[in-house]
């Protein structure tokens, strides 16, 4: 029986918990992260490799972070106080075996995608933009290719894939350096993170006004690929996120009739879907930071239908004094079966169609 996109991570990450490679890379990053005092002698045991973990940490881009800085560590510039250490082989051996978990999964998504173009591939990778790091040719991945494969096919049958495979978008792209894609893709980025919540960026607004007629500028035809190719790489950022974490033994956070407080917005935007919601529910997460993650909302308001939806975190506020006790207000905006956040925006893109791209011009006719 076919299954979605996110259905198939959840159950790549039930196999996670269960492998004993991920116990000792949670056992490892949380050594690296988290100090712990004996509450009788109040001796602390420090964090292993001094602050190697906090600035590991600071991009939020899961085990990559941890191997840059162990390659790079002599070139930087750190505050006195701060003095990571390098890992040792054994711990290494074990980062780099997290991360090659997350990329084969990406790669193998892509792999039909490479093969019409290397550039389009690449610029769907969730690490893109960031510097390339180096891994150990014998690094094999926790989870075996039979093991990753449902999730593979369930990304390949996703409505936003099949509509990028369905059109010509190595006509328009083959041209397109590797500069120019870094450039096309923050951008893009930058616009869509601007737009997350009850206010959306001009541009966007503006073209989701065209997307009630069919697309044929070469600009609107250039956005709409954009928005797809950001909507695709996201939802494999946002995978390797829950990998990460399910890697690291991290729940997700639940918002039910139990920890909510109340609903303090629910805002539908030409982009995505809002939530404001206040819990009594703490989001601490020795990974990273908080923003980023996934969290499912399932609860029962008295003056709506039953709510059951995952959400992406943008924005957390705690309040440790208020009358109703400490407590937390969650911003997230709801991802969709294919773990796509700018839902409402894609759908459209699909609904009125890519055009066609002449072979010879590579503009749409």
């Amino acid at each position: 029986m076919s299954t979605n996109f996110r259905t198939e991570v959840f159950n790549l990450c039930k196999l996670l918990w269960k492998k004993s490679a991920s116990n000792e890379i949670r056992d490892l990053i949380k050594g690296m992260s988290v100090i712990v005092e004996n509450k009788e002698t109040g001796e602390k045991t420090e964090c292993l490799h001094g602050n190697f973990a906090y600035i590991a940490k600071h991009s939020n881009n899961e085990f990559h972070g941890y191997i840059f800085l162990d390659d790079n560590i002599e070139g930087q510039q750190f505050p006195p106080f701060f003095k990571p250490e390098h890992l040792t082989s054994r711990e290494r051996q074990l980062i780099e075996q997290g991360h090659k978990t997350l990329t084969r999964l990406v790669d193998l998504c892509l792999s039909d995608v490479a093969g019409k173009s290397k550039i389009v591939s690449d610029s769907l990778n969730p690490y893109f933009l960031y510097k390339d790091v180096n891994i150990s040719n014998d690094t094999a991945s926790i989870l075996s290719d039979e093991e990753l494969m449902p999730a593979v096919t369930a990304f390949k049958n996703g409505k936003t894939y099949k509509a990028l495979m369905d059109s010509d978008f190595e006509k328009l792209f083959n041209k397109i350096d590797i500069e120019r894609m870094h450039c096309l893709i923050h951008s893009m980025e930058s616009e869509i993170n601007q737009s997350l919540g009850e206010d959306v960026k001009k541009d966007l607004s503006d073209f989701s006004m065209k997307l009630h007629t069919k697309i044929n500028d070469i600009t609107d035809v250039m956005f709409a690929f954009s928005i797809l190719f950001l909507a695709l790489r996201s939802s494999l950022k946002f995978c390797c996120r829950l990998l990460y974490r399910a890697i690291c033994n991290v729940d997700l956070l639940v918002l039910n009739d139990d920890n909510i407080i109340n609903i303090e917005k629910r805002a539908i935007t030409v982009v995505s879907e809002f939530y404001k919601v206040m819990a009594q529910e703490f989001f601490i997460d020795y990974t990273g930071s908080e923003m980023g993650s996934i969290l499912l909302i399932d609860c029962n308001p008295p003056t709506s239908v039953h709510i059951h939806e995952f959400g992406l975190l943008i924005a957390q506020t705690t309040n440790f004094g208020g009358e109703f006790g400490p407590s937390a207000k969650y911003s997230f905006i709801t991802v969709n079966d294919e773990l796509i956040h700018i839902h409402k925006l894609v759908e459209e893109v699909i609904k009125v169609g890519l055009p066609h791209i002449s072979c010879t011009n590579a503009v749409p006719t």
